[in-house]
C-alpha cells in the first residue's frame, strides 16, 4: 500500500471517529433539571421602608434573602434585617422572615401567588392591658404576576399585627386581627439591566383607622453583572400624631421621638447569587 493512499485512509478514518463521536454527544440524553433551585442576595439599604414606613428612623442597615424554589411552583424562604429598637421594644434589634406559598402558572412568566409569611422580632414586646404584647406577626397573602405587572393583597393572622394592640385614643386593648394591604406594582425594563419600579399601596389597619394609610413609590433599578443598584422616593400618608397623640413616631429609650412616615429617599446595593 502506498504512503499516500495509506494516509488517505486514515485521514477518513479519523472523520468517521470524530463523526461518531459527535453523533453519540447528539444522543447522549441531557441532565435533568434539578427538582428544587436556590437564588439569594446580601444587600445594604440606605432606609429599611416596609410599606413606605422606616424600620431603622431612617438609617442603614444589612439585609439577606434565601429563596427555593421546587419545580412544581412551591417554594420556601428567609429574610433577615437590622430593625430600629424604637421600633421594636426591648428586642434584638432584628427581624427574621419566614415565607413560602405556591405559584400557579397562568401561562409564561404569569402565575397565581398564594402563601404566608411570618415575621419575627426576636426578644421584642412590651406590656399593656396586662398583657405581654409581642410583635410577631403573620400574614396571608394572595396575588397575581403578568409580566411587569402584580398585584396583591395581605391579610393579618395575628392578634396584635405587628404589635399593634393599643387604641391611641382609648388605650384600651384592640384585636387588629383582619388588618388588610392591597399593593400594584409595576417593574417594565426601560433598557437593557434598567428597570423602572412603581408602587402604590393601602393600608387599613382593623379597630386602629388613626393608623391607615397610603404609600407610592418611584424609583429605578441599574443590574450589573450580579449586583443591583437601586434609587426611590416614596411618600406615606401617615400621620406622625393627632390631636397631640402620637401615631407614626417611634420613640427612643431616651425618650426622644422621630416621625418614620412622609417622604423618604432609600439608597440600595444588592449582591445577588
Amino acid at each position: 500500500m502506498s504512503k499516500k493512499l495509506f494516509s488517505m485512509l486514515a485521514a477518513a478514518g479519523c472523520l468517521a471517529c470524530a463523526a461518531g463521536g459527535a453523533l453519540a454527544a447528539d444522543a447522549a440524553p441531557a441532565a435533568p433539571a434539578p427538582d428544587w433551585t436556590n437564588t439569594g442576595n446580601l444587600t445594604l439599604v440606605s432606609d429599611y421602608l416596609f410599606r413606605g414606613i422606616s424600620q431603622t428612623q431612617a438609617k442603614p442597615t444589612a439585609q439577606a434573602t434565601l429563596d427555593f424554589t421546587h419545580v412544581s411552583g412551591f417554594y420556601l424562604g428567609l429574610f433577615g434585617s437590622g430593625v430600629s429598637h424604637a421600633a421594636y421594644n426591648n428586642g434584638s434589634g432584628s427581624e427574621i422572615d419566614v415565607y413560602g406559598g405556591y405559584r400557579y402558572p397562568l401561562s409564561e412568566g404569569n402565575n397565581i401567588d398564594a402563601g404566608l409569611v411570618t415575621y419575627w422580632y426576636p426578644g421584642a414586646h412590651f406590656a399593656a392591658g396586662g398583657k405581654d404584647i409581642k410583635y410577631h406577626t403573620q400574614e396571608a397573602k394572595l396575588g397575581v404576576n403578568i409580566g411587569a405587572f402584580n398585584a396583591y393583597a395581605w391579610v393579618a393572622l395575628s392578634e396584635y399585627w405587628f404589635g399593634f394592640a393599643v387604641q391611641p385614643d382609648s388605650g384600651k386593648l384592640a384585636n387588629t386581627r383582619g388588618t388588610a394591604y392591597v399593593e400594584a406594582n409595576w417593574n417594565p425594563e426601560l433598557a437593557p439591566g434598567l428597570v423602572l419600579n412603581l408602587h402604590a399601596g393601602r393600608q387599613q389597619v382593623r379597630n386602629m383607622s388613626d393608623f391607615n394609610f397610603f404609600d407610592v413609590k418611584a424609583g429605578v433599578t441599574k443590574t450589573i453583572d450580579s449586583w443591583a443598584f437601586s434609587a426611590a422616593a416614596t411618600y406615606n400618608s401617615g400621620d406622625a400624631s393627632k390631636n397631640g397623640t402620637p401615631l407614626w413616631t417611634f420613640f427612643n429609650a431616651d425618650g426622644s421621638g422621630k416621625n418614620v412616615a412622609q417622604k423618604r429617599l432609600q439608597l440600595t446595593a444588592a449582591r445577588n447569587f
